[in-house]
């Protein structure tokens, strides 16, 4: 990735970690939560190549469906495209990298966990706990601000890797000492 496009795209997300929202401003913070998503993938490393194209699933249907479909063909990580998938809880998981879960999926993260054991998916929540709980990042509220936790420890065992610059902008980092 040129550095200027990486720049640009911390920029975007240091001014996304810094936006306060309204209580009424569901709809911007749908926004906020699939930038999240968005540049998560670009701050990622996987363990292996990458093809065409990056598969964000989707496990059932989420708030933020409509703002994660304006991802579909985007282009990320070396000049990939997203391609965004829908998936039941007993679908295939193989083809995502990534993996988004909001709460109303917080029941399923139990087998959805020991079915990506040994995947090299990165898994995105907002429901409250789950970072906790073994997803690598975890989309939250503090105050009026979005914030997100990363969980180190999960994100190693799935061979994954965050940007330090990533890091330094969550709002906690459970490093698995």
């Amino acid at each position: 990735m040129a550095l200027s496009h990486a720049c640009r795209l911390l920029g975007a997300l240091v001014a996304l970690a810094g936006l306060a929202l309204p209580a009424r401003a569901q709809i911007d913070e749908r926004q906020v939560k699939a930038a999240y998503v968005y540049n998560f993938i670009q701050f990622t490393q996987w363990p292996h190549a990458l093809e065409e194209p990056l598969v964000l699933c989707v496990l059932g249907r989420s708030d933020i469906d409509t703002e994660l479909r304006t991802l579909q063909g985007r282009v990320v990580l070396n000049g990939l495209r997203v391609q965004v998938r829908h998936l039941a809880p007993l679908d295939d998981f193989s083809p995502c990298q990534v993996l988004y879960l909001d709460e109303s999926q917080r029941s399923q993260w139990f087998d959805v966990q020991r079915r990506l054991r040994g995947m090299a998916v990165l898994t995105v929540t907002d429901a409250d706990g789950l970072a906790d709980r073994g997803a690598m990042i975890e989309i939250g509220r503090r105050e009026q601000r979005l914030t997100f936790e990363v969980n180190l420890p999960a994100a190693r065992t799935a061979g994954l890797m965050f940007s330090a610059r990533m890091l330094k902008l969550a709002s906690y980092v459970n490093l698995g000492r």
